[in-house]
């Protein structure tokens, strides 16, 4: 048996995953067992004792659980004359020398044989190869697959990055245009000064000139302290104004100003402030239907727009949702221990195919919900993913109903419905009749009368 290296096992996982094998089996301890040069070791000393030898391993033959040794008075006997105060030490393989080892009591084995496709799940987690591996590239925390339609997008954003010219972001709300806000930021020569964002839309004509240009004290009623601007935070560095198509006019005056004269005056005071930074802007509306109404002065767009990026949503870039799905996946829920690591296939085509109105935000949305229902199992699956992401399953197809009379337009519809709950819910005939509002036996009767009973069984 050679000693190699787990290198392609995801051992940071073990730990969380035993507490929760634990947890769901009081009394038992599980750990990872491991050959290297010097023989066998228990990698997180969860299990107290030395670990079995070698030649025991050797030994075993059969399908997993093979069971190592029973700690009592009896022989190992899974029948009722077995003791319960008998323990069992049981290996489940991963790979070439590596190993998960578990004392469980008799009733703890007992019910892992019950659940032993459960088990399997969750211990194929931990010798998992990433589907994404290979597949990722992480550009200053912009994940995309490496033929993602934004490889192209990144490289522009490196090469404005070198130059001072402002740059304005077109998108869609979601997209993440703060993200290539920073990224552009930390990549130009003032990446080592402030980078300070702000949306647009959330400042009113009362609040533009504390927030923004800062004041004297006791400039105004309330005033107590000094207070420095927004602009003058972003002195030499970058200044990132979001949703810049919701300024009010007079915030425009005050904005064009700060690019022509790149000073700014406190409230209550005379003098100017020289200010230095890069602008940003970026807008999820259409700028130019802004200008044509007369919202937006053409004068300041023509400040802003130095050089344009659109930033593609989500369903322009299909390639990219499984990549971003797994890293939301791992980085969980804050302060929950989570499980989930992995998308199923089925799961990650499915998402592909939803359009994702709310892009990046909504994705991100959908996988904290999935993980707050289901996040102690290791893999996402489709089932457990949103009503209005699952429909996408079979696209509607109104002329299909062209010709029929309505009692054959109304099988047809029912025999859609019943068929997408049954893959939904892997054919499980009590969950799609709850589903569809129906008892068992009417969903039952539904199955014979339109001939799906062959479908359900499948």
């Amino acid at each position: 048996m050679a000693a190699t290296a787990p290198a392609l096992c995801d051992t940071a996982l073990a730990p969380s995953l035993f507490t929760l094998l634990e947890q769901r089996f009081p009394g038992s301890s599980w750990d990872m067992l491991e050959e290297q040069a010097g023989g066998l070791r228990l990698r997180h000393g969860r299990i107290p004792g030395e670990p079995p030898s070698a030649e025991r391993l050797r030994a075993l033959d059969g399908p997993p659980p093979m069971v190592l040794e029973c700690r009592g008075s009896m022989q190992l006997d899974l029948g009722p004359s077995f003791r319960a105060q008998s323990s069992v030490d049981a290996i489940w393989p991963l790979e070439d020398g590596l190993w998960v080892m578990a004392r469980l009591s008799k009733e703890s084995l007992r019910q892992l044989e019950r659940r032993r496709e459960w088990l399997g799940f969750m211990l194929a987690e931990l010798s998992r190869r990433s589907e994404s591996e290979g597949e990722t590239l992480d550009f200053h925390s912009i994940l995309h697959h490496p033929e993602s339609p934004i490889a192209e997008l990144l490289e522009q954003l490196e090469r404005v990055a070198r130059s001072d010219t402002p740059v304005f972001l077109e998108g869609e709300s979601g997209v993440g245009k703060e993200l290539f806000a920073r990224a552009l930021h930390r990549l130009s020569v003032r990446g080592s000064a402030a980078f300070v964002a702000q949306n647009g839309g959330a400042l009113t004509d009362s609040l533009i000139e504390s927030e923004l240009f800062g004041h004297s004290r006791g400039s105004f009623t309330g005033a107590r302290e000094e207070r420095v601007g927004l602009f003058e935070m972003a002195h030499g560095g970058t200044f990132f104004l979001d949703e810049v198509g919701d300024l009010s006019p007079m915030l425009q005056v005050r904005l064009l100003r700060v690019l022509q004269e790149r000073s700014i005056r406190r409230v209550g005071e005379n003098r100017l402030r020289p200010v230095d930074f890069r602008l940003v802007s970026a807008t999820h509306r259409d700028m130019g239907e802004k200008i044509a109404e007369g919202s937006f002065r053409e004068d300041l767009w023509f400040r802003l727009s130095g050089f344009r990026l659109r930033i593609p949503p989500l369903r322009e870039r299909t390639m990219d949702i499984p990549v971003l799905a797994a890293c939301f996946l791992r980085d969980g829920l804050p302060g929950a221990n989570t499980y989930m690591r992995a998308l199923s296939p089925g799961a990650a085509a499915l998402m592909r195919r939803y359009a994702w109105p709310g892009n990046v935000r909504e994705l991100q949305n959908e996988i904290a919900r999935v993980l707050a229902l289901y996040g102690e199992q290791p893999i996402l699956e489709r089932w457990m993913l949103s009503d209005q992401i699952f429909d996408n399953v079979e696209p509607d197809e109104p002329m299909r109903l062209s010709g029929l009379s309505l009692q054959e337009a109304q099988e047809d519809l029912e025999r859609r419905m019943i068929r997408r709950g049954l893959i939904r819910f892997q054919g499980n005939r009590s969950a799609t009749a709850r589903a569809l509002g129906l008892s068992r036996q009417g969903l039952l009767k539904k199955l014979k009368r339109l001939d799906l009973e062959r479908v359900a069984l499948e």
